[in-house]
C-alpha cells in the first residue's frame, strides 16, 4: 500500500510540475503586423500547435482625423 501512495504522489507532483509550466509558457507569438490605410492584420503563431491564424481588424484611427 506504500508503494502505491508513493506512485500517486509522485504522479500528481508530475502533473503539477507540467501543469505549471503550461501555464507559464507563452502560448501565441505575435509574428507580424501589417497597417494598411483601412486595415489591421495580425498574424499569430501558436506555440504549442504551430498554427497560424491571421485576424484583420479595421483601422479605427482613420475616423479620428
Amino acid at each position: 500500500m506504500k508503494n502505491f501512495k508513493d506512485f500517486i504522489l509522485k504522479g500528481l507532483i508530475i502533473i503539477a510540475i507540467v501543469g505549471f509550466i503550461y501555464l507559464i509558457m507563452p502560448k501565441y507569438q505575435v509574428h507580424t503586423v501589417k497597417v494598411d490605410e483601412d486595415y489591421v492584420a495580425i498574424t499569430k503563431i501558436n506555440t504549442i500547435t504551430g498554427e497560424v491564424s491571421t485576424n484583420f481588424k479595421k483601422n479605427i484611427w482613420k475616423r479620428f482625423e
